[in-house]
């Protein structure tokens, strides 16, 4: 795929803190092993990290070389900025549209009354069993999230509900999605797990085998059909895994790979880099402007190669894969020209079973009454 130019952008995200009051499981935030509780927020400013104005000003100077329309607003867990509804309405007041992205946990009346009516949110959960969403979050949090879920609509709010696919929930993808629609999501977005450093480990547990994969989006495409929901795939599975034309019903998303749909992230200290999975710093936006950090070699190096091994690939769907995920291949291998690492795992010989198993819930999860760090 051709590096679209700087005038054809329509979206970016924005990190407005690193902090989450979460501990995923499968977490692929780069700065995962040194995040701040939710507890320690609260009471300091990280050193450079954005003020309200300096995130307005930094979205106005990437508008002057670029038609954004769309913002999606990230961390760590957003709701851990106090000012995170005044932010999404400065944004919203500049004519974009604006979703948040959450964790659910931190949905309270105080907060969502300071949103601007109809606020979107993507909104995760793993699972319909307590344990099994609790035990991938890292902390007792099943109840809060249903109840913040239901919630949003006596303030005017909407949600899409976002299930991240791994070993331990993919049979519960059918039930989740009815309660999310029960609940009243607009949409659902399915996101097989996508690894980062830190999970690599313990991939073996996490990524689910191509036939528990199938079956989960099976069940998808079944509920999309049955209840008139839009149901996206939206963390492209490779088409060596899946063929995405055996789920009609389904949306298939793919890595923009520097294109038109590219979803630029800017870091909560101004940095940009390439989509909030990369850790690859391509410029400093209060120093540089965007154009000239998109079409930048550094970009370009970065977008453009494509695995050894997808070269042969007589895929129809081959352009849009391209090797799957660049910034998975470089943070699980050091290397951009690598293929995405969910691949191998996928088609590896099935485990049994997983050997993280809940029982040993236990031992993972801190008290209700604790505040552990994390990130979504």
């Amino acid at each position: 795929m051709s590096q679209a130019t700087h005038s054809e952008f329509k979206q970016v995200v924005i990190e407005v803190t690193e902090a989450c009051n979460h501990a995923c499981l499968h977490c692929y935030n780069y700065w995962r092993p040194n995040r701040l509780s939710e507890s320690v927020v609260p009471r300091m400013r990280p050193r450079g990290i954005l003020t309200r104005m300096e995130i307005l000003r930094l979205l106005r100077k990437v508008r002057r070389s670029a038609p954004i329309s769309s913002v999606a607003i990230s961390g760590g867990e957003p709701f851990l900025r106090p000012d995170l509804p005044e932010i999404v309405t400065d944004i919203a007041s500049e004519g974009l549209a604006v979703v948040t992205i959450t964790n659910g946990t931190l949905l309270t009346d105080s907060r969502l009354k300071r949103f601007p009516p109809g606020s979107y949110f993507e909104v995760t959960l793993f699972s319909t069993n307590r344990e099994t969403h609790n035990y991938l979050a890292g902390r007792d949090c099943f109840k809060t999230v249903v109840a913040n879920l239901d919630r949003l609509h006596s303030f005017g709010c909407h949600f899409v509900l976002a299930v991240v696919i791994t070993r331990l929930n993919v049979r519960d993808v059918m039930q989740t999605i009815e309660l999310g629609i029960a609940l009243g999501a607009r949409g659902v977005l399915l996101n097989r797990v996508n690894l980062g450093k830190e999970a690599l480990p313990i991939a073996r547990d996490l990524v689910p085998c191509a036939d528990e994969l199938r079956g989960a989006l099976q069940e998808a495409d079944r509920a999309a059909e049955k209840y008139g929901i839009g149901v996206a795939v939206s963390v492209p599975v490779p088409p060596c895994v899946l063929d995405p034309r055996d789920f009609p019903h389904l949306h298939f998303g793919w890595c923009p790979r520097g294109g038109k749909d590219a979803y630029y992230t800017i870091g909560c200290t101004g940095l940009l880099r390439p989509c909030n999975h990369s850790s690859l710093v391509l410029g400093d936006l209060r120093k540089q402007g965007f154009a000239d950090i998109v079409k930048s070699a550094k970009t370009k190096a970065f977008w453009s190669p494509v695995p050894p091994e997808c070269i042969a690939c007589t895929h129809p769907l081959k352009e849009s894969c391209a090797g799957g995920c660049r910034a998975a291949a470089r943070e699980c291998h050091g290397d951009v020209n690598k293929i995405d690492p969910f691949v191998a795992f996928t088609l590896a010989p099935a485990l049994t079973e997983p050997s993280l198993s809940l029982v040993r819930l236990g031992s993972r999860l801190p008290s209700a009454k604790a505040s552990p760090s994390g990130a979504i």
